[in-house]
């Protein structure tokens, strides 16, 4: 963040949040693909989470930050999803040049790829993905109603607007476009039946949690696709990271793979136990699940090449082979 930024952050952050101490400072801590997450520190070492979107945005709708704040702010006092604790909502552009969240800074263990999940000895790493499914079961257990998030997008049809919503984002290498119009053909022709409407996260994954040594989720981060539909489309993006197939693993990076961790089947039985649906559909879930990867990617290399970079390194070239991929992918779950 810049020093101008930090400026005027100190004086409004200070006023809301008592116990920080000037003068501040910041560190970006995730940035690239989603909203920005700076850690800002006070002298004293008190730290809180500041979330902001990124430079330039792909889509309409997304990156909405006060979207975010409402739903994690509904979930701590309504739920026992732990998520982290909501502190104060900036609309002012003039402070930091966007509209920023700020939440209390949860430490722990964040899986992002084998070397981190080393920090998790082999039996934590069996209970991280059990309570992994666990906290998507009780994300799904209650209706959006009762969390006072019923106005929140639409309760059916959710695959269907999903569909429709991230066609229009297709674009790039013609191969890959043409892969990504077959993906949406059959995916649109075989939309199963919604069992249940529940509040989605959207991008549910090892390392969107912060987890304790022990393997117990702190709690779950990004919830700026959060939304209302059908939640095996949770389960099915949670299982395309676990453990992908090898043309795969450089593409969804995971730790998952490491000795320890319950195999994709363990979860997926538990998550039926916990939850009560049919996982007859499964495979369908997690061709969904690729396809909108796929897309997701091909904008964010749109971005990258505008200049939205924002603390990522990754090639746009590299972005584009991605997707290719993950379309390909997407056809053969559709045929399993």
């Amino acid at each position: 963040m810049t020093a101008v930024a930090m400026e005027r952050l100190g004086p409004w952050l200070i006023e809301r949040v008592p116990d920080l101490q000037p003068p501040l400072t910041s560190t970006l801590i995730a940035g690239g693909r989603s909203n920005l997450t700076y850690r800002v520190d006070d002298a004293t070492g008190h730290r809180v989470a500041l979330r902001r979107p990124p430079a330039r945005i792909d889509v309409k709708g997304a990156h909405d930050v006060a979207r975010e704040f409402r739903i994690q702010q509904s979930l701590h006092q309504r739920s026992r999803v732990h998520v982290a604790a909501q502190l104060a909502f900036c609309d002012d552009e003039d402070v930091i040049g966007a509209p920023f969240s700020v939440m209390e800074f949860v430490g722990g263990i964040i899986a992002r790829d084998t070397a981190s999940a080393v920090a998790l000895a082999e039996p934590a790493r069996r209970r991280a993905g059990q309570a992994l499914v666990d906290e998507l079961v009780e994300l799904h257990r209650v209706s959006p109603a009762e969390l006072g998030l019923a106005d929140l997008g639409r309760p059916e049809g959710y695959l269907a607007r999903q569909l429709r919503r991230w066609s229009a984002q297709i674009h790039g290498e013609p191969a890959t476009v043409a892969l990504l119009s077959e993906g949406h053909d059959r995916l649109t022709g075989r939309i199963p039946r919604q069992q249940r409407t529940s509040l989605l996260h959207g991008d549910f994954r090892l390392d969107n949690v912060v987890l304790s040594e022990a393997g117990e989720v702190r709690a779950v981060l990004d919830w700026e696709l959060s939304t209302q539909g059908d939640p095996l489309a949770d389960l099915g993006w949670l299982l395309l990271y676990w453990q992908p197939e090898d043309r795969l693993a450089k593409v969804v990076p995971r730790g998952s793979e490491l000795i320890g961790f319950p195999a994709a089947e363990e979860l997926s039985a538990r998550y039926a136990t916990g939850t009560g649906l049919d996982l007859t559909e499964l495979p369908y879930y997690i061709a969904f699940a690729a396809w909108r990867l796929a897309v997701i990617t091909l904008g964010v290399a749109a971005r990258y090449r505008g200049g939205g970079r924002a603390g990522s390194d990754l090639a746009v070239d590299g972005l584009a082979a991605e997707a290719g991929l993950l379309a390909e992918f997407a056809l053969t779950r559709l045929d399993a």
